[in-house]
C-alpha cells in the first residue's frame, strides 16, 4: 500500500506530520497542495473529493484517508 501525503511546505500541521512520519520511518509520497497559486490548489474538485473541507494535510494509505486529528486516531504519531 502507498502512503500518500497531501502537503503545503509553509503548513505546520503538514510539518508535524512529515516529523512524526520521518520518527517513525514511514515513507511517504509528498504532493504539494499551493494554498495561494491560482486561488488555492485546496479548492480544486480533485482535492476536495479528498477533503471537502479543503485543508491540509490529508494522509492516505490505501482506502484509510485521514485529514484532522491525526493524533486522535494514532496512526502517525503512535
Amino acid at each position: 500500500m502507498e502512503r500518500v501525503l497531501h502537503t503545503y511546505f509553509r503548513s505546520s500541521s503538514a510539518y508535524r506530520v512529515r516529523i512524526a512520519l520521518n520518527l517513525k520511518g514511514l515513507e511517504a509520497q509528498h504532493v504539494p497542495i499551493h494554498l495561494t497559486r491560482a486561488g488555492g490548489e485546496q479548492f480544486t474538485t480533485e482535492y476536495r473529493k479528498l477533503n471537502p473541507l479543503a485543508l491540509v494535510p490529508v494522509l492516505t494509505e490505501g482506502n484509510l484517508r485521514l485529514s484532522r486529528h491525526f493524533r486522535k486516531y494514532g496512526h502517525v504519531y503512535a
